[in-house]
This record gives structure tokens, sequence and C-alpha cells, in this order.
């Protein structure tokens, strides 16, 4: 005899065991699952489908399934989307029309889902023949649909349908649940996390009370070294001091360093990560008024902070602590430096202002040597005065200004050594380099930017200085307007004749001699807009080699002969002997060197 109680008997084991899932967290996946391997066992289908609407709500999709082969499970989400709500055109199904009616749906023959549905051919090859579909329906809304399928014809009994809806409405129960259940949890990890943070800032709290006191201790040293006049290397011992740190004071314009830290002195070896420090190279423009950037250099760790006087970013402050000090760093690093900051810019301020006025006298020195200006005994007390002894051979030296005089002076400074004079006279800087090695003064010279550069003669007596001062502008002004771009470098102990010829200003006779030579070309150029002066040029530039020269001019090497057959017609020379072209070297030299000095 059947136990009449048996189907109850079976839902309640189905939601028990469906609740034990729930309760024991089980994933949404494993929990469906569940749900679908106990409603074959109700109502007697042979395989079952849990589909959810997905986000937008338009759309299920499979979450879980019992009996289904993975061929099948593919098709039903991948045939055409199941609109819970389908256009004109597109298929429907029963799990569609169940979830949009919220009513059971029951289809006693996939062929009645149409010859065009893309799901009759896949339920024929998985061998499905009847449908049921169960919307989970609630209070709050329909979440999906339970589907049945059968691989027999089989009219579902009122008994199946009621246990099928039954276990439906447990599932939407469960899964409403299951998303209570969910909040809950995050709810609790939201108030432990709330704990944390309270925790966190008493202890916080206790911690910026310290800190505040340190920095109040910070402030006081300050103020003590504004008031003993520390000076800037005092005032930047006594920020690596207070954080335990290495201070580097870099230029903003080229990166130089200004000042540091010495560590030494202090009792510590200066980390090694600021060896080879990128001091600025890495920060591209930090501007005046910002807070310390944080940078990370190796092994180690660096704080650097832009200076201004007067508006100007003048300076960068650099803060570098080795890595492996990091456990007794001090706090309130940033604040720190931004305190010490200003009495920084204030003592570099005094330097510059300091330096600014030594090199105005300097620069004034510099000129009135090389222009002749106050007397032999003056000279030499103002330079005393300033820690230069004018008895010492100096070797005046021509750089040109470029376009920031300024920077070319700095950069004058660097290469020839603090102890060189250095000024401005008529666009060209002064440089008169005390006991200087010839050979390093010419690659020095080389090493500047802007070219080229004039070493002249060495002199001891100041009376030397105005004759020496206008050989080299004279060769810079050769130099400048030479057929050939000059090297970095003019020493004019390599010019031989020419170098002869700047100190004695070409005599008359050499004089005579470019007239004579010359004269009757420049005449013809000047009266028939032709270029045989500059063809003939050309030409003893390359060599004597009519090709080279017809390149550098842009003819034809046929019209560079012509032209010389007619400048040797108009000088008597005849430019294949070796005495007419040494005439006509000797010729274009003078009228070089004529021209540079500035006689027509």
């Amino acid at each position: 005899m059947s136990d009449p109680d048996g189907p109850r008997t079976e839902w309640m084991n189905a939601a028990a065991d469906v609740l034990r899932g729930l309760n024991a967290d089980e994933e949404p996946a494993a929990l469906l699952r569940r749900v679908a391997r106990h409603t074959c066992a109700l109502t007697g289908v042979d395989s079952c489908a849990v589909m959810l609407l997905d986000e937008t709500g338009t759309r299920l999709v499979t979450r879980a399934s019992h009996g289904l082969t993975e061929a099948y499970r593919h098709d039903l989400d991948s045939l055409a989307p199941m609109l819970v709500h389908p256009t004109a055109h597109a298929p429907d199904v029963p799990a569609a029309q169940a979830v949009r009616e919220r009513r059971t749906v029951v289809l006693s023959d996939v062929d009645g889902l149409g010859e065009d549905s893309p799901w009759r051919a896949a339920a024929g090859r998985e061998g499905i023949h009847s449908i049921l579909a169960v919307p989970l329906d609630a209070d709050d809304g329909c979440a999906g649909v339970l589907v049945g399928y059968t691989r027999r014809a089989h009219r579902f009994a009122a008994s199946e349908l009621a246990l099928a809806e039954l276990m439906a409405q447990y599932v939407a129960t469960v899964l409403r649940a299951a998303r209570v259940k969910e909040v809950q949890r995050s709810t609790i990890a939201q108030l432990e996390k709330t704990n944390a943070e309270l925790t966190t800032a008493v202890e916080s709290l206790h911690h910026e009370r310290a800190q505040r006191e340190w920095a109040e201790a910070q402030d006081r040293r300050l103020v003590a070294l504004l008031l003993d006049d520390a000076g800037l290397d005092g005032v930047l011992d006594a920020l690596a001091d207070a954080l335990a740190a290495t201070v580097v004071l870099e230029s903003a314009e080229d990166g130089t360093v200004l000042a540091r830290s010495a560590d030494a002195a202090a009792g510590r070896e200066r980390p090694a990560a600021t060896a080879a420090l990128p001091l600025g190279r890495e920060l591209g423009t930090l501007g005046p008024g910002s807070s310390p950037v944080r940078l990370e250099l190796g092994n180690a760790h660096a704080w650097v902070l832009a200076l201004a006087v007067a508006g100007e970013a003048v300076a960068r402050l650099w803060v570098i602590r080795d890595r492996d000090a990091g456990a007794g760093a001090p706090p309130l690093v940033r604040s720190v430096i931004e305190r010490f900051a200003p009495l920084v810019a204030l003592e570099l301020h005094k330097r510059r202002h300091a330096a600014d006025a030594a090199l105005r006298l300097t620069r004034d020195l510099a000129v009135d040597l090389v222009s002749g200006g106050g007397r032999d005994r003056d000279l030499r007390d103002r330079a005393r005065a300033l820690g230069h002894d004018l008895t010492r051979p100096h070797t005046v030296v021509l750089v040109p200004a470029g376009a920031a005089a300024t920077r070319s002076a700095r950069a004058a400074r660097q290469a020839f050594g603090d102890a060189a004079l250095v000024g401005e006279d008529a666009g060209s800087l002064v440089v008169l380099v005390p006991d200087a090695d010839r050979a390093a003064l010419v690659a020095a010279a080389a090493a500047l930017p802007d070219g080229p550069t004039v070493v002249g003669a060495t002199v001891t007596g100041t009376e030397d200085y105005p004759a020496a001062w206008r050989v080299v502008r004279t060769a810079a002004a050769l130099a400048a307007a030479g057929p050939r771009r000059a090297g970095p470098v003019v020493d004019l102990d390599d010019l031989g004749v020419a170098a002869l010829l700047l100190e004695s200003g070409a005599p008359d006779g050499l004089r005579r001699l470019a007239d004579r030579t010359l004269g009757p070309l420049e005449r013809h150029d000047a009266q028939r807009s032709t270029d045989l002066v500059g063809t003939l040029r050309a030409w003893l530039d390359a060599g004597g080699a009519t090709a080279e020269a017809a390149r550098a001019l842009h003819v034809h090497p046929h019209t560079v002969g012509y032209r010389l057959r007619r400048a040797g017609e108009l000088t008597g020379l005849d430019l294949q002997r070796a005495d007419a072209v040494f005439e006509l070297r000797v010729a274009m030299m003078v009228r070089a060197v004529q021209r540079a000095a500035g006689h027509p």
C-alpha cells in the first residue's frame, strides 16, 4: 500500500536539503543544482534547468541543470538570446512565457515550438518531448524560471504541477534569503571594517600628538638657527640631523650642486644611493610653492622641494634617506622639510647676494684689465682684495656669450675654475685663467656649448692684457667670417703665419701685396657682379681640387675652371705654379685679417 504522505515527505526532504546547502554558504551554482536534482525527483521529469534573469532583466540565462548534456546547455545560451519579451521575428519559448505571464506553462510536444525555432532542433537532438516551465515568483518579483524536460510524451498530473510550483516558490524564497544573507555578510564586514578604522583612528590620534610635539621641537630648533646666524651649511646640517638623512641643494637651472650637508662631520657615511643620484633630471619642472615630492631611488627614499626667491624657482632641496633606515624614520618628514625650506631659501639668497657682489667686482676687474682702464697699481690692489694675484701668468681667452650671457659666464667658471676672472666686453666673455696648462685649457674650452672659443696669449704684466685681448677678438672675428666653419676652439699657437699677422696687424708690405694681387679681382667682381674672389678662395680651401670647390660653390666644375682662368688673366699669375698659389694664399690671409680687424 502506497504511502499517502510520500510526496509531501519527499518535498520536505528536498526542502531540507536545499536549506542545508544555504546554511552551509554553498556556492549559488551548487545550490541551484540541488534544486534541479530534487525537481527531477519530485515531478517525474528526466532533466531540469534553472534559468535566471540577467542584470538587465530582459534575458534568461541558464545558471544550473541536472540531467542535461553539455551540448544542450550550450545550445540554450548560444543559439539565440532567450528574451522574456521577444520581438516580432524572435522565437518564443515556454520559459520566457512563464516569466512574462508569471504562470506555469506546459508544452506537451516540442513540435509546438515552430519550424523556425532554433531550440526545436536542439530539443530533438537532446531527445526532449515535453517541457514544463514554472516561474520563480515571489512578492518582490520574478527571478527566473524552473524548467523540466521529459524524453517521452507526458501528461503532468495536478500533484506534479503542484509540487513543481511549490518547489519553484521555495527556490524563489531561498534565492531571496541568499541575497539577504549576502547583505548581512556585507554589513558585518563593513561593521568590522568600521571598528578597525576607529581603532586605527584612536592610535593615529596618539601618534599625531607625538608628531606634533616632535615638530614643535623642530620649530624651536629653527628659531635658534635663525638667531645664531648658522648660515646655509649650518641649516642644511641641522635638517640632515633632524631627519637622519643626507641633504643636497641643487640649482634649478642646470642641476649643479650648490651645497650639501656635512654627513661625515655628523658621524655618518653619505648614503651610497646618492653617489649616482640623477639630481633634477627625473623631475621635469618642479614649480615653486609645491609640496615635497617623494621618489624611490634604488635603495633610498628621497623628497625634493622647489625653493623660490622673489617668486622665481632658484634651487631644489633634496632629502635622501637609505631604505634600510626606514624603521627609524622620523615623523612628519614633509612637514619638517616645509618648515626648514624658508630658512634654506633665506640663507641661499644671502649667499647668492654676496656671491653676486663679488662677481660684479671680478667682472669689472677683468674688463678693466683688457680695456686698459685704471693704473697698474690700482688694478693689482683690486685683484688682491678679491683674492687674485696678477703677478701670476694669465692666459687670455675669449668665449662667445651666446643667447644667455649669465649662463655662458657660469659655464665658463665651471670649465676654467673659480680662480678665473670672467667679465663681458662687447658681447663676448673675457676669461683670464691663471697658471693654466695650455692642453688642459684647450680641452676645457672645447666642452663649452657656444663656440668657437679663442685661446690667446699668456701674459704677466697688466700692460700686456689690452694687446692680447685685441688679438683674440680679431681671431674670433676671423674665425666667424672664414669660408669654413671653425671648430669649437681656436688656439693662436696653432695659427702659424695667421697668428703673426694678427699680432702685427698686417704690415704695409703685405697690405700692398694683397692690393696688387686681389685688387683686380675685387674690382671685377664689383663691376661685373661676378664671384672670382670667392671661387679662388674655395679652390684654395679645397687644396686645388676643382671638383670639390664646385661642390662647395654649388656650380659645375667647368664654371670653376673658367673663373680660375679669368682670375689668372686678371692677376697675371699662373695658378699651376706653387709660388703663385702661395702668393694668393698670403693675400687672402691678409685680407681676412684686415676684415676681422675692421679695416675696409
